[in-house]
């Protein structure tokens, strides 16, 4: 039982150091996959008028080929927005509570199953300082991680109470959270066998109880299958990636299974030794390995995969088994050891193996004070190290604060990485500098051809040099290779429109609302449609897909624009007011654009 005492001061300390170690991240934009997920996703809306959909509907909105199904985390996001607006401050501060309860849970796992205070607040406070976890809780989508783990540790500490019915449940919330919750089961079956059973207790008994429970965990299963399934069709059990973002995925059996145990090696490195992490590591900073022998990650991979799997057969130590099942289960989710992941390592992930390694160190942690005559010595080593991951976490929280950061930071640590080259590219286009954006991406793109986010900002690159040609040929390269690559659709319709192409960017637009209705496709579409002298049609687009009062600038600008080539100037000068500077009369304002057949936005 723990001591109310110790739950009170578990609770604060969770609290204090969560905002204390994260609390410099909360003033931090929408970054990398925050900007895919979150922004622009038709679901989070501060409205929740579409909220059941969410739980029939893909990760990435309309875009079943990633193969991804995590409708509660959505579900969080939008009512998130729902209360507290679309700023980033408050998906942050949402974050570091996640991440303070998950934490505060994990104090009391680790008392339940070791019934020690000390293991306890070893393993609780090595979790809470791990500057590995700042990809989960600074970044925005790492909400996936923290919910999952989150509603797995709830789901163990009612297995541990045979409360089944509501370990049952939490399970369900924590696979509807990220696919990572189903380590959970391997994990119950383990408690269940092992984790409250004497040593003189026989075996067989025990395991036929527990196949009775694992009832209980059946109908979560099959549920949380059919709406997989309902979402995703025929990538139910499929993901897109591609060699660039796992390159595992794509190598032969022994070449994948010794680069894997060299990714468990980085890894393990990266979380007791976090010197230079990374928001990407994809094909080209960790090489394939062909000779386990000539890698010296691969080695130690293997090496530590062996004398963990050694301590659980010699320690009889409860934490200790219990944490190397944990961290041996939740990470063999994302291994790459036999299913195959959208990514060959990312720091995120390690949210939820992180876990066991904090059992292990409480265990570790009580075995040396036994050992050691002066604790002072241990207690003063482990209050360095804490204070060193503490100034690691609070400046890693700086990288995330926005894309310029945090793409400088990634290059700088993986430099070999495509995705970091491509995200560096981006920062010399976004500087107006073009040239050596150019130099970039052709290397990138002699090494990797046919990856599409790398044709597209070269499409981009190439408009700015104005080369129309090459950008028109990289963006239909890019829509050939994936067809449901929005941005390439909308950069060739605005390309299109721009230039006065209007039936082909008609076309084009068409199709990629078709996919995905976004409101950046709707907005030129409408705009297109009134070039072609069919605002009825543009005004009918809008309305049908965001109503008479659309929340983004852009959109009521063009229902103004299209009631204004109707002849319909009353509702025009109702929406051009809504957009225009109010120091700007209405004569000027509509002077800026009357009689244009393309209006480039930014006009008004």
């Amino acid at each position: 039982m723990v001591r109310s005492n110790d739950l009170i001061l578990a609770a604060v300390w969770a609290l204090v150091l969560s905002f204390a170690l994260f609390g410099n991240g909360i003033g931090g934009n929408f970054v990398f996959d925050d900007t895919i997920v979150i922004v622009g996703n038709p679901f989070i809306d501060g409205q929740l008028g579409e909220f059941g959909k969410i739980f029939i509907t893909p990760y990435f909105a309309y875009q079943p080929r990633p193969g991804l199904y995590r409708p509660l985390t959505i579900a969080s996001y939008s009512v998130n927005a729902f209360l507290f607006g679309f700023s980033p401050v408050s998906f942050h501060i949402i974050n570091i509570l996640l991440h303070a309860l998950t934490s505060f849970l994990t104090f009391i796992l680790l008392y339940r199953l070791s019934a020690s205070r000390i293991a306890a607040y070893a393993g609780f406070l090595f979790f809470m300082f791990l500057p590995i976890h700042t990809e989960a809780v600074t970044s925005i989508v790492g909400r996936a991680e923290i919910l999952s783990l989150l509603f797995v540790i709830g789901s163990l500490l009612f297995v541990l109470k045979q409360r089944y019915v509501f370990a049952s449940t939490l399970f369900f919330f924590g696979l509807l959270s990220k696919e990572m919750a189903v380590a959970f089961l391997p994990i119950f079956l383990f408690l269940e066998l092992f984790g409250s059973r004497s040593p003189a207790s026989g075996w067989r008994p025990g395991f036929q109880k527990v196949v009775k429970k694992i009832y209980y965990f059946i109908p979560p299963v099959i549920f949380y299958a059919v709406l997989r399934y309902i979402a995703l069709g025929e990538h139910f059990l499929k993901n897109d990636a591609t060699a660039v973002y796992n390159p595992i995925k794509f190598a032969p059996f022994f070449s994948g299974l010794w680069t894997s145990f060299k990714v468990f090696y980085l890894y393990i490195a990266n979380t007791f030794f976090p010197l230079n992490l990374s928001s990407d590591y994809s094909f080209g900073q960790i090489p394939l390995v062909k000779n386990p022998f000539a890698s010296f990650e691969a080695m130690m991979g293997i090496a530590i995969f062996c004398l963990i799997a050694l301590l659980f057969f010699k320690v009889k130590d409860i934490l200790m088994r219990s944490g190397i099942i944990i961290f041996l289960f939740s990470y063999f989710v994302i291994s790459n050891w036999v299913f195959k992941t959208g990514t060959i390592m990312a720091e995120r992930l390690f949210y939820m193996p992180s876990l066991g390694l904090a059992f292990m160190v409480g265990s570790i942690f009580t075995w040396l004070l036994s050992k050691i005559k002066n604790i002072r010595v241990l207690y003063g080593c482990a209050s360095v190290v804490l204070v060193f991951y503490g100034l690691l976490i609070l400046d890693r929280n700086r990288d995330w604060l926005n894309d310029a950061n945090l793409y400088e930071s990634a290059y700088a640590a993986a430099p070999d990485s495509i995705v970091n080259q491509i995200n560096k590219a981006y920062l010399e286009f976004k500087a107006g500098k073009y040239v050596e954006a150019e130099e970039m991406l052709n290397k990138i793109l002699n090494v990797v051809p046919e990856h599409v986010p790398a044709l597209n900002l070269a499409g981009q690159n190439y408009k700015k040099l104005g080369q129309f040609q090459k950008s028109e040929e990289l963006w239909k390269k890019a829509i050939e290779l994936r067809t449901d690559y929005l941005r390439a659709y909308l950069s060739l319709g605005v390309l299109y429109y721009e230039n006065m192409y209007f039936e082909s960017a008609e076309n084009v637009l068409t199709d990629a609302i078709n996919i995905y209705p976004r409101w950046s496709e709707i907005l030129f579409l409408a705009l297109t449609k009134v070039s072609l002298e069919k605002p009825d049609d543009a005004v009918e687009l809008i309305r049908k897909h965001f109503g008479d009062d659309p929340p983004q600038r852009e959109l009521k600008f063009a229902l103004g624009w299209a009631y204004f080539n109707k002849g319909d100037e009353g509702s025009a000068y109702r929406y051009f007011e809504q957009v225009k500077d109010p120091k700007i009369n209405m004569d000027d304002f509509i002077r800026t654009f009357e009689g244009s057949r393309v209006v480039i936005l930014g006009e008004f």
